[in-house]
């Protein structure tokens, strides 16, 4: 009987230990998560251009522009356009209907309005720059990276998850690509050449020179915002505002 006894007491001391392990595990990371989502209490907006663009100069009275904007993301934004043309007109351009009389022209496309993943990412859509394809995929992160990980760790992150549930930290971002056409002293010479594919197994080949008076400039620009707790309704204004400034930037 004492040896029963002794060996159980043994056993409680055991779990004692083990029970004060995980709880200790479960605290560090729930201090994690807390830590990381006070560091981003506060709203944090980054934009970035996969191109420079450098337009020529104008005199005042040429301060003629031609806008036109299309989203083909999954996400409204009615007031980018409204928010571009204020902060042009507050520069000093004129909006004009017709194209041809206009000093520039400003295109845009919204391409994807959503939340930042693995897979699709501010970097990874800049790196296709204006016209290329959304890869999305990070670069330089340690996705896919397996650790070995104890009975009382994996305990411990079951605890800590109840903690990460509540407070997470999240990022979206807004992609949008651009082209500005200058008008210029001149005539500009283009050559196109299409090779299109028409029906099963037949291909049309088309080369032709065509002539105008634009300069071409063209980029992709980004916005990123990340807050904790930060959603869809809330960042899409956030973006939609950074994105019309970075845009309207680009005129002098």
């Amino acid at each position: 009987m004492r040896k029963l006894f002794s060996g159980d007491g043994r056993i409680v001391k055991l779990l004692a230990v083990f029970m004060s392990f995980v709880f200790l595990i479960a605290s560090l990371s729930s201090c994690s998560t807390v830590a990381t989502g006070i560091e981003h209490a506060h709203l944090e907006v980054q934009a970035k251009m996969s191109n420079t663009i450098f337009l020529n100069p104008v005199r005042p009275d040429q301060k003629t522009i031609f806008v036109d904007f299309r989203n083909t993301s999954q996400v409204p934004m009615p007031d980018l356009k409204g928010m571009i043309i204020s902060r042009l007109e507050q520069k000093g351009y004129r909006i004009v209907n017709d194209p041809y009389k206009a000093e520039f022209w400003l295109q845009g496309n919204v391409l994807y309005m959503g939340k930042e993943t693995k897979y699709m990412t501010l970097a990874g859509m800049l790196a296709g720059g204006y016209g290329g394809a959304l890869t999305g995929l990070a670069f330089g992160r340690g996705y896919g990276k397996v650790g070995a990980v104890g009975a009382g760790a994996a305990i411990g992150s079951l605890a800590g998850a109840v903690v990460g549930a509540a407070i997470h930290v999240d990022t979206y971002i807004g992609v949008v690509d651009i082209q500005i056409k200058q008008k210029v002293n001149g005539i500009i010479q283009k050559q196109v050449n299409s090779n299109l594919q028409n029906g099963i197994g037949t291909k049309v080949q088309t080369n032709y020179k065509t002539t105008t008076q634009y300069q071409a400039f063209r980029t992709r620009i980004g916005v990123q915002a990340t807050q904790t707790d930060l959603n869809l309704k809330k960042a899409t204004p956030v973006i939609e505002s950074r994105l019309a400034q970075e845009i309207s930037g680009l005129f002098d």
